[in-house]
């Protein structure tokens, strides 16, 4: 088997992180992370590259109304209200005005259109399944909720993120309950391990700025295929191996360091027939489009060069539900034949 080089995208704008950000100071960033959507879209299609767009499920809303048609039939409710793009959605509005923050239906059309480009879920509402909350099956109804709007473009929901990576195992089998039969899960690492929103600790930061720069311990980021283990009842579990961080202006030498640490990576992983999966969020582009989009051309050129030495593909979330499916089928039919020879 050859090497594998995978994205996942967390597409969400304003509804992944109005508990943190002022919706009109990033008017400019989210319009730009919108027109840099059909950029990436015809990059990916020139390195031929597969990505999995997790995204929320309210961007799929043309507006305010039909978004409202879409809701959850149970709301959870977070021991913090700042937890509940409901309650925030009450107190602040999605006014047309604000249609740039809060929905992107022509994107995700587009997104349908292009070849090897999956739509996933990225929860209905940018769900937080590590915070404390009472409703037991919320959850279960976010992504029926999710599920429900994906059909406007006909769309099955076979792939997962998890907001904030707050992988929950409680959680898992309701996914897979959903029809997600895979999910992206974090990085190895003790400062990857799923929190809750404000748990980070200082160290912690600390080790997961530093590992996108340089090499910290023993971790290393790409894996066997093998590792990936079919588990009846439950999705996938994909682990993510490097979080794309954005451009910054405040270092040219950082931003060439972080680059050449991924491409290393994905070299590295191409060499040893290992999987290697980058993730980040279409907004991390939004601040400066130019640069990042440009570095993004770096990674994909580094994926073909690989391609073209070592054999190295590209896969999204989805084609390892089909790879596996298919192998776990194929091994069923052996089982049965080897029994009726018996």
């Amino acid at each position: 088997m050859q090497g594998i080089f995978t994205i996942s995208l967390d597409f969400e704008l304003h509804w992944g992180v109005l508990d943190k950000r002022d919706r009109q100071a990033r008017e400019a960033c989210y319009k730009n992370t919108l027109r840099a959507v059909p950029q990436m879209l015809e990059l990916f299609t020139k390195y031929d590259v597969h990505v999995t767009w997790a995204t929320v499920g309210s961007l799929f809303a043309d507006n305010e109304q039909e978004w409202e048609s879409f809701l959850p039939s149970v709301e959870p409710n977070f021991a913090e209200e700042k937890h509940s793009a409901y309650k925030w959605a009450r107190k602040n509005g999605l006014q047309s005005q604000y249609r740039w923050a809060h929905f992107a239906p022509e994107e995700v059309a587009m997104i349908m259109e292009y070849p090897g480009q999956e739509l996933a879920s990225h929860t209905f509402s940018h769900y937080y399944c590590l915070e404390q909350q009472s409703e037991k099956m919320a959850f279960d109804a976010d992504l029926k909720a999710a599920v429900k709007a994906a059909k406007k473009f006909n769309a099955p929901m076979r792939s997962l993120v998890f907001p904030r990576n707050q992988i929950n195992p409680h959680c898992i089998k309701t996914c897979y309950d959903n029809g997600i039969q895979a999910v992206r899960t974090n990085p190895s690492g003790w400062y990857w391990k799923p929190i809750a929103d404000g748990g980070a600790t200082l160290l912690r930061r600390a080790f997961r700025t530093a590992d996108a720069y340089i090499q910290v311990g023993g971790v290393r980021t790409s894996y066997p295929l093998s590792n990936i283990k079919v588990i009846p009842g439950e999705p996938l579990k994909l682990p993510a191996s490097r979080f794309l961080r954005p451009w910054s202006p405040q270092s040219e030498l950082a931003n060439k360091m972080r680059l050449r640490r991924s491409c290393q990576e994905i070299r590295i992983a191409a060499k040893r027939k290992e999987v290697y999966h980058l993730w980040w969020h279409p907004e991390n582009f939004g601040d400066y489009p130019e640069q990042n989009l440009q570095s993004l051309e770096v990674i994909l050129q580094q994926y073909k060069k690989c391609r073209e030495m070592y054999g190295m593909t590209s896969w999204n979330m989805g084609e390892y539900v089909d790879h596996f499916l298919g192998k776990q089928t194929e091994n069923s039919e052996v089982r049965k034949t080897e029994k009726i020879l018996q």
